[in-house]
């Protein structure tokens, strides 16, 4: 989940903070299996990033690698090795009173400025598609790195079919950007996809003529992000403070501008947990139209 970049923007965020913090931060990350394959590849660039940074700050900072988010929980809970974690969505969903119970000082990561992410699904107008309900025996071309996508189309078809989309659609195709998924539904490699506003009203801007071959048929409400991280709730009281300040700090941004642009990510925004209710509310129904397929 491109999700896999937030959390080295996130291991920037709090090399920054520790800078000033004598609290010593432990990050718990975990490489999620869409990038399983490249996980050395990852965690050798994750470890140069961070060896750079403590050098640069003169801060002891550290962070492990979890092969899944159960162990990494554990150990939050616990307090044990780490007080600061990455968590993806649905995992944050399934596991949301202990995260709640245990943690505070929540922060979203997202593709808008302005805004929670929201998605479309759009298709090219040689497809047919005119709503959710043409979708039979269509080519959907998916994106491997944010489960979300699917997720909201599974959750379209299972409304509107009471079925999953994989037993709705023709075939699946996987792309690893959402911007050539776009493309490829541009070119009739597929007949629709699933990426965020924010790609689809960038990618019109660099090209306006992708729109006369392009149409959005449905779209989601502004509640999804990439990832969400939280503090151990014994963590002290200053590097609290130094969190929010710095999540504002202009030149922190300004530092690291590059680096932002290079992961594609505009903003990071802190909430509170009752501010992730009409998510909660999205997952509690999908869930529970799952259980009725």
């Amino acid at each position: 989940m491109k999700i896999f970049k937030n959390f080295l923007f996130l291991i920037f965020l709090f090399l920054n903070i520790t800078l000033y913090a004598e609290e010593k931060l432990v990050f718990g990350i975990t490489v999620g299996q869409n990038y399983a394959a490249d996980e050395h590849r990852i965690r050798k660039l994750a470890s140069n990033m961070i060896n750079k940074m403590n050098v640069d700050y003169k801060k002891d900072f550290d962070a492990i690698f979890y092969d899944n988010q159960t162990s990494l929980l554990k150990d939050f809970k616990d307090k044990k090795k780490i007080n600061a974690v990455v968590i993806y969505p649905e995992f944050y969903f399934d596991n949301k009173e202990l995260i709640k119970k245990i943690s505070k000082n929540p922060f979203i990561y997202k593709s808008s400025a302005s805004s929670n992410s929201q998605l479309f699904l759009i298709a090219n107008k040689n497809s047919n598609i005119n709503s959710i309900n043409d979708i039979n025996n269509k080519i959907f071309m998916n994106i491997d790195f944010n489960d979300t996508y699917w997720t909201w189309l599974d959750y379209l078809t299972l409304k509107n079919f009471n079925k999953s989309y994989k037993n709705v659609i023709g075939n699946q195709l996987i792309s690893n950007k959402s911007s050539t998924a776009l493309l490829d539904v541009y070119f009739n490699k597929a007949d629709f996809c699933v990426i965020e506003k924010e790609t689809y009203v960038n990618m019109l801007i660099l090209n306006p003529s992708l729109e006369k071959k392009l149409k959005i048929i449905e779209k989601s409400p502004e509640i999804f992000f990439s990832a969400l991280t939280s503090i151990h709730k014994d963590a002290s009281a200053e590097l609290i403070t130094l969190i929010n300040q710095t999540l504002d700090n202009k030149s922190f941004k300004d530092d690291f501008k590059e680096f932002l642009k290079l992961i594609n990510l505009d903003s990071a925004l802190r909430i509170e947990f009752e501010d992730l209710k009409d998510f909660e509310d999205f997952y509690s129904e999908y869930k529970f139209l799952k259980r009725k397929e």
